[in-house]
């Protein structure tokens, strides 16, 4: 999780260039003063502004140049394509696979549109830190083809975030999950991990990106494989060459086509959705406990923009184990979040959640832990005496009321990661697709499409089928 050990919020802008755009200088992060035992009592009882360390409400260039100590240029190109158009990479690679996904887009000019609209929050952000390390831009668009920019996808494999992480890798390059939250769906962190595992790939397999991002999408073991088996029987082991599952045989080319028809609009007679050449949100440290939900509206953020920026938090809420913890603010509204910030008195922002009562705990116990008094939480749980129960429940003081905008975020959520998990069945003798089909209540054609079958291929015995049930 993205921690700091300051109890102070300050802004920490994540661009790697001055706000005016990617090409202007680059800034380094705030070292962050250490926090102390006396510090975090104190901002529980004092105003907010004793928990803020604020900008001051300097212009966002001011603050870069300071960041820096050089004076920002202006950019060359206002427009994020026109940027990515001056220092395209891999959009000459030409291959009737990749044309065929291009004339399918071209056709369907609205989806791409969608497209970019699901990107724009996201894809300067990730632009600039493929640029400071100096890897293709056209990775920033591998997104689009795993999750549709949508960073609370969860896959029937588990797979969850933007960038589509499995939680053993994930785990694996730093993400933590947990309760209370999946890095996995962390903008920022989870950028970080996917751009360090492409270039773990990218050097396993020798600088060739169309493998990398064929092993981001299948697995390093399974192109590993797939390259071995080509070359031991005498044939080439481009990506082009290989015999690879059907999604990763669609992935590729899929992800080329998108970025070549995006980042060249003019070629193809496109004009979408502009997306301008600054950065869109800057991250702030915040002390926790937080209620995220709470917290925007008493600083008059827009809800759905801040939870889209801020969707690694399970129940939009920075429990105080954590101590500190960053999140997204957008760039436009950070200004008046400092202030009103600033402005409110700290208390406002304490959160409230269930607690369920384990071994060895009692009501002052309680209380203490979670800055309250006995006499609250009996009253909030009409309670009539001390004693507890071990697995009882409790409601803690501070609860916000749960609106419109917080119900489609946990409806999301929930929904996502609730989807069916696909089964292994393994074929037996005297099996049939008609015979799978109707033990699992799906039909026939499902279990073609789901494994890239023939229906009239005959079934191998021990051969693997994935199977979504349907219940």
């Amino acid at each position: 999780m993205r921690k700091n050990p300051s109890n102070c919020l300050k802004v920490l802008l994540l661009t790697t260039v001055a706000m005016l755009g990617l090409s202007s200088c680059s800034l380094k992060r705030e070292g962050l003063a250490s926090e102390t035992s006396e510090s975090q009592e104190q901002a529980l009882e004092q105003p907010s502004e004793q928990i803020a360390s604020v900008s001051k409400h300097k212009s966002p260039q001011l603050i870069a140049e300071e960041a820096t100590g050089e004076i920002a240029a202006p950019p060359p190109e206002t427009s994020l394509w026109d940027y990515m158009a001056a220092r395209q990479e891999l959009t000459a690679i030409k291959h009737p696979r990749i044309s065929a996904f291009e004339t399918y887009f071209l056709k369907h000019k609205r989806l791409l549109n969608k497209k970019t609209d699901k990107a724009a929050p996201y894809l300067y952000y990730i632009i600039q830190e493929l640029e400071k390390r100096k890897m293709p831009l056209e990775l920033a668009f591998t997104p689009m083809v795993e999750s549709n920019f949508d960073p609370l996808a969860h896959s029937v494999v588990q797979a969850a975030g933007l960038w589509q992480f499995m939680p053993k890798t994930a785990k694996g390059f730093g993400l933590e999950i947990n309760q209370w939250y999946d890095g996995r769906r962390d903008i920022v962190a989870s950028t970080d991990a996917a751009l360090t595992y492409y270039q773990y790939l990218n050097k396993m397999f020798d600088g060739d990106w169309l493998l990398t991002v064929a092993a981001y999408n299948l697995g390093e073991g399974n192109v590993l494989k797939a390259i071995k088996k080509n070359r031991k029987a005498g044939k080439a082991t481009d990506y082009w060459s290989l015999k690879l599952p059907k999604e990763t045989m669609r992935h590729v080319p899929k992800w080329l086509a998108l970025a070549n028809v995006l980042i060249n609009q003019p070629q193809f007679n496109l004009a979408l959705t502009e997306i301008k050449n600054t950065p869109v949100f800057a991250s702030l440290d915040i002390a926790a406990p937080a209620n995220l939900a709470q917290l925007a509206t008493l600083t008059g953020l827009d809800k759905t923009e801040f939870y889209g920026l801020n969707p690694a938090y399970n129940k939009l809420f920075i429990p105080a184990e954590i101590k500190n913890a960053s999140i997204l603010v957008p760039i436009e509204s950070l200004e008046e979040f400092e202030f009103k910030l600033q402005n409110t008195p700290a208390e406002l922002f304490k959160v409230s959640f269930s607690y369920q009562v384990k071994a060895g705990d009692n009501l002052s116990k309680i209380a203490h832990n979670n800055q309250t008094n006995v006499t609250a939480i009996k009253q909030l749980n009409g309670l009539k005496s001390d004693r507890l129960q071990i697995g009882q429940v409790l409601k803690l003081p501070g609860m916000v009321e749960v609106k419109k905008e917080e119900q489609t975020f946990f409806s999301t959520l929930n929904k996502n990661q609730k989807r069916r998990k696909y089964k292994v069945y393994r074929v037996r003798s005297g099996d049939s697709l008609w015979k799978i089909a109707r033990k699992f209540k799906v039909t026939t054609s499902k279990i073609a499409k789901w494994n890239g079958l023939n229906k009239k291929k005959v079934l191998k015995i021990g051969q693997p089928l994935k199977i979504w049930p349907s219940s």
